[in-house]
């Protein structure tokens, strides 16, 4: 009797959580790659990420998802990123839900990673997991991008 209330509780409140999540998701449009903030005066990229390699300039993307933790942290330090270096690196955030093909494409098993690209494309440094401000300029710097 004890297991069947057990049961019953966990499943109420795997249900309940699953409602929670489902109501707090909105999509992004499809085909975009970047997930910006609902005001438009987000500094990330909102162009897709093939778009964002082929233009020539070095490109931070990070793969993720809104919900995240980590994810939800890293946000604010790439959007100061991407306004701090507007015209030198495109910074996208990948919505791995969304875009499912380019998590398979660049082998991503982990939120968030963070990929690095030359301006050619090629992709420079890769990390899994949280990394700061003070962690991510100086492999910018390394590839050449100065304030």
């Amino acid at each position: 009797m004890k297991t069947r209330i057990l049961f019953t509780s966990v499943l109420l409140l795997a249900v309940a959580l699953l409602s929670a999540c489902s109501n707090s998701i909105s999509p992004i449009s499809p085909g975009t790659t970047s997930d910006t903030t609902d005001t438009d005066a987000s500094p990330l990229a909102s162009f897709p990420l093939e778009k964002a390699l082929a233009n020539g300039k070095p490109t931070l993307a990070e793969f993720g998802w809104r919900e995240c933790i980590p994810c939800k942290s890293m946000r604010p330090i790439l959007e100061e990123l991407a306004k701090a270096y507007k015209d030198k690196l495109n910074v996208v955030i990948v919505e791995i839900p969304y875009h499912e093909d380019l998590a398979d494409k660049y082998d991503i098993m982990v939120m968030p990673v963070q990929i690095f690209f030359d301006s050619n494309g090629k992709e420079m440094v890769r990390h899994a997991g949280f990394l700061g401000k003070e962690q991510i300029i100086p492999h910018l710097n390394i590839m050449g991008i100065y304030k």
